[in-house]
C-alpha cells in the first residue's frame, strides 16, 4: 500500500501528507499551521492538493476545528506507517546515537501528571534537550483514536479496539473526612447514612471516563453538595473540612488529619499507557513510551 502510493503511482507528495498529518493530529488549521511555521493558506493549499490527488475528502469543519473523515483517518494509519519508517531510518544515521527532537504531546489525568510524571520529568529533559513534551489533560470526549495526543496515561483499557494499550499498575482509594468534619457531624456507619452527610466529589458530565466515579460505586445514591472536576483541589476540600470524598491515596503525602471513613472499603482502579499502533518506531515517541513504561507502578 505504502509503496503504490508513494512510489508507483505517485498519488501522495509527502510534503502534503506531512501538512495532512498535522492537521490531523492537532485538529485546527491554526495551530497547524503555527507548528510548521507556515500561513493557514500555505496549510490548506496543500491539504487541497492531497485531496485532490486522491479524490476524497480527508477533514470536515465541525465547531471545534477540523475533523477527520473515514477516508482521512484510514490515510492517517498508512501516513504514520510510513513516518515511522522514515525517522528510524533517520535514526540509523544519527551521529550521537542519543539524539531525539520534536514535540510529542502526552494526555495524563490530572493525578497522574503531578504526583508520578512531572517530578521525574527533569532526567528526560537532561538526557534530551531538543525534545519537547505537551502534557495535556484529558477532556469529555477525548480520542487518542482522533490523533488528540500522541500518547496517553487513561484509568482502565481503552474503547478503541485498534490502540496498543499495556498496564502502568493499580492504585487505591479510599473514603475520607477530616477530624473537624467527624468532630462537628458524626461519621456515617454504614453507606446509607451517607446520605445524611455533605459529599465531596466530581462534576459528573465533565469526567472523561465513568470509571472515575468511583463515588457511585460505593454508594449508588451519591450526590455531591461541594463537586470539583480536579481530585487534586477534593483533597483539599475534604481537608478542610467541607465534607466527605472518595480521595485517591497517591495524592495524600500523609494522611494527618483524615479519618479513614469505612476503612475495609476495597477500592481500586488501574492506569493503562495507551498508544497509535506502529508509532513506538518513532524516536521521540519510542523515547516517552520508554520513559513512561519505566514509571510503571510508581503509583501506590
Amino acid at each position: 500500500m505504502l509503496y503504490h502510493l508513494f512510489v508507483k503511482n505517485r498519488q501522495i507528495n509527502w510534503e502534503d501528507a506531512r501538512y495532512f498529518l498535522s492537521i490531523a493530529r492537532v485538529g485546527q488549521l491554526g495551530k497547524a499551521a503555527e507548528s510548521l511555521g507556515v500561513s493557514v493558506m500555505t496549510l490548506s493549499r496543500h491539504l487541497n492538493q492531497l485531496q485532490i490527488r486522491l479524490g476524497s475528502i480527508l477533514l470536515t469543519r465541525h465547531s471545534k476545528g477540523m475533523q477527520l473523515t473515514n477516508e482521512g483517518s484510514r490515510l492517517v494509519e498508512y501516513l504514520e506507517r510510513a513516518e515511522a519508517e522514515i525517522e528510524a531510518a533517520s535514526s540509523i544515521f544519527d551521529q550521537t546515537g542519543r539524539s531525539v527532537s520534536g514535540a510529542v504531546r502526552i494526555a495524563a489525568p490530572e493525578g497522574f501528571s503531578l504526583k508520578v510524571l512531572t517530578p521525574r520529568l527533569d532526567a528526560l529533559a537532561a538526557e534530551h534537550p531538543d525534545l519537547k513534551l505537551e502534557i495535556v489533560s484529558q477532556t469529555p470526549g477525548f480520542s487518542l483514536s482522533r490523533r488528540e495526543a500522541d500518547v496517553a496515561v487513561m484509568v482502565g483499557k481503552p474503547s478503541e479496539p485498534q490502540l496498543h494499550f499495556e498496564s502502568l499498575g493499580t492504585y487505591r482509594l479510599g473514603l475520607y473526612a477530616s477530624s473537624d468534619y467527624a468532630a462537628q457531624h458524626g461519621l456515617p456507619e454504614d453507606v446509607d447514612e451517607l446520605s445524611s452527610h455533605r459529599l465531596v466529589g466530581y462534576v459528573e458530565d465533565l469526567l472523561f471516563s465513568e470509571r472515575l466515579n468511583v463515588a457511585r460505586s460505593v454508594w449508588s445514591g451519591w450526590q455531591s453538595n461541594i463537586a470539583i472536576s480536579s481530585p487534586v483541589a477534593q483533597v483539599a476540600a475534604v481537608r478542610a473540612g467541607l465534607g466527605i470524598g472518595v480521595l485517591h491515596d497517591f495524592l495524600l503525602n500523609n494522611t494527618d488529619g483524615l479519618l479513614p471513613v469505612f476503612p475495609d472499603l476495597d477500592l481500586s482502579r488501574e492506569f493503562f499507557l495507551v498508544s497509535h499502533p506502529n508509532m513506538d518506531r518513532i524516536p521521540r515517541i519510542h523515547t516517552v513510551l520508554d520513559f513512561i513504561r519505566s514509571l510503571r507502578n510508581a503509583v501506590h
